[in-house]
């Protein structure tokens, strides 16, 4: 992004010194997906911060106030060359979430990842053996997630055919965290992830009548999510975010595509397991860069970008 605010342009000249700071400054120069309407007024928010501190709270406020809401629509999917208008209907997507705070306050805290995980096996049966007269407890739970997940905040996912035996590894947890660069789930405790499955056309399906000539799929930029030292810009010739490895293979083959599309709520059907993370991992912010560097390389190999970041060293 190059912008025409004379202090966010001024800021932009040099590279901060520190590592995060740094890191966040990449990611806005590396940026080449913001519509030009988009990049007027997310400067005009901006204001005239007087050091990188300042930028990143206002940059956190834009986040909360246009990319989180809902109506109208979140800002993420404003004209831009970031859109994705076209999107097969019956590709499936994974997301993951993190549920340690609504196990705790759903029923004052009386029940917890074993009984849920059995609500989705008992879901999962009665597929085929149809609906049970007791009613649903997970279909109770999943209303109260979507209560405690109310904002409009853009879902960042990952395409299911990327990760083709996951449903069937025990440390899905893990593998999908590594993958989709979800460093925060790294923490040494027990963090409870949830982890759900539904087609594109799911979505197109919430928004048909609702938004009317909208998309509601799009590449993530840089404005969609709270400066992250772990996020990282991708070329704009590539249709599709990716997330910076924590685990990078030198074949680069852990390079997985993402998309954000808008919020959408959970039905128990799209319920595929749950799970607990407790590893720890040394992400701190030099290590960051070190995997940061790796997943710029990775970047360069795909066609036509053999010289992307040039001006930018993360």
């Amino acid at each position: 992004m190059n912008f025409v605010n004379n202090v966010l342009s001024g800021l932009m000249a040099t590279m901060p010194g520190d590592q995060v700071a740094a890191a966040e400054w990449a990611n806005l120069g590396l940026e080449e997906r913001v519509s030009a309407s988009r990049q007027a007024a997310y400067e005009a928010r901006m204001d005239r911060p007087a050091e990188w501190r300042d930028w990143r709270t206002a940059h956190h406020r834009y986040v909360q106030q246009d990319v989180r809401r809902r109506h109208p629509l979140s800002a993420a999917f404003d004209a831009g060359d970031s859109l994705r208008p076209h999107i097969e209907g019956n590709q499936e997507l994974y997301r993951v979430e993190r549920i340690d705070a609504p196990l705790n306050n759903y029923a004052a805290g009386t029940f917890g990842v074993d009984q849920l995980r059995q609500w989705i096996l008992n879901r999962s049966a009665r597929r085929t053996a149809g609906p049970s007269p007791t009613g649903d407890a997970l279909a109770d739970f999943t209303r109260f997630l979507n209560r405690q997940f109310g904002d409009g905040r853009p879902r960042f996912v990952a395409f299911a055919a990327e990760f083709p035996d996951l449903e069937q590894q025990a440390d899905w947890p893990r593998v999908i965290s590594e993958r989709c660069g979800l460093a925060h789930n790294f923490t040494g405790t027990p963090v409870t992830l949830a982890l759900f499955k539904y087609s594109v056309q799911e979505v197109l399906d919430v928004y048909a009548k609702t938004e009317p000539g909208s998309t509601v799929f799009a590449a993530p930029t840089v404005l969609d999510l709270p400066m992250s030292n772990v996020y990282f810009s991708a070329p704009k010739s590539s249709d599709v975010g990716h997330a910076v490895g924590l685990a990078p293979r030198s074949d680069c083959t852990h390079l997985s595509a993402e998309l954000i599309h808008a919020r959408m709520d959970y039905r128990p059907e799209h319920w595929l397991a749950v799970g607990t993370l407790t590893e720890s991992r040394e992400l701190r912010p030099a290590a960051i860069s070190q995997l940061r560097d790796a997943h710029l390389q990775c970047l360069r190999r795909t066609p036509g970008n053999s010289d992307y970041g040039s001006d930018y060293v993360p």
